[in-house]
């Protein structure tokens, strides 16, 4: 699948979305924030262990329209496009409670994962603690770590895998349709992480699980950015997860 049909997947969902005005926006080491009607998340799909080049980004001032700077997700750079994710997420209405789960992550994947094959894009923070639970578990990173498999690798790889979990910074990076090209017809899959706009039509992408978080206190939120905290450390957030059975 061809990433411009992600995007415009994507931006549909907010074309009849009224747009609002963009109150603030917090870039910090890990995560960016955009408040406009909720305050949307991303986390930067930047690949470098250097920091996140903040000098390269649009100056804030240039964008008063959360709608416009949405439209930052096309940019083939991935720190504007990691901007644009988070103006995005800023937009979309909160899910019905009933559609989402409380479990997190890293518990859906064991719970889902048991006796099978699972492959994982993006070394999460938890990774280590789901080594041994499988099967087989694939990690694939660009710039693998101890125990990780090349994202080169993904095409010979990826087709055995019986459960994918891949971190939504993929749209940013533009690798997410080709990764989903190389998925097995019957695999289970997951998009996770702060990044993740929480809307059904990631359903159409062959998606069972939505994980991605609702901010509850933008305050705190947005203090933690400042302070260049993880997105696992950031308080005044919610982990939820949206469920096709649940939706459809």
């Amino acid at each position: 699948m061809h990433h411009l049909k992600i995007i415009e997947l994507l931006l549909d969902t907010i074309k009849d979305i009224p747009d609002h005005n963009i109150q603030s926006i917090t870039c910090g080491a890990h995560i960016a924030g955009v408040e406009s009607l909720n305050m949307g998340l991303s986390t930067w799909a930047w690949g470098g262990r250097e920091p996140v080049p903040f000098e390269k980004l649009p100056a804030p001032e240039t964008y008063t329209s959360a709608g416009e700077l949405a439209h930052l997700i096309q940019d083939n750079n991935p720190i504007n496009a990691s901007l644009g994710m988070a103006a995005l997420n800023s937009l979309l209405p909160e899910p019905a409670r009933e559609s989402l789960e409380t479990i997190n992550a890293k518990e859906l994947i064991l719970s889902l994962g048991k006796g099978k094959k699972v492959a994982i894009i993006g070394h999460f923070p938890f990774v280590k603690q789901l080594r041994n639970q499988f099967e087989d578990l694939m990690v694939f990173e660009k710039k693998p770590e101890p125990g990780d498999i090349s994202a080169d690798l993904i095409p010979e790889k990826m087709p055995k895998a019986d459960l994918v979990a891949l971190t939504a910074t993929t749209i940013a990076n533009k690798t997410l349709g080709g990764i989903l090209d190389h998925c097995s017809k019957n695999a289970v899959k997951i998009i996770i992480g702060p990044s993740t706009p929480l809307t059904p039509a990631l359903f159409d992408l062959g998606f069972s699980f939505i994980a991605g978080s609702l901010v509850r206190d933008r305050e705190i939120a947005r203090q933690g950015i400042k302070a260049d905290i993880s997105f696992k450390q950031l308080k005044g957030v919610d982990h939820v997860i949206m469920t096709r059975d649940k939706t459809h």
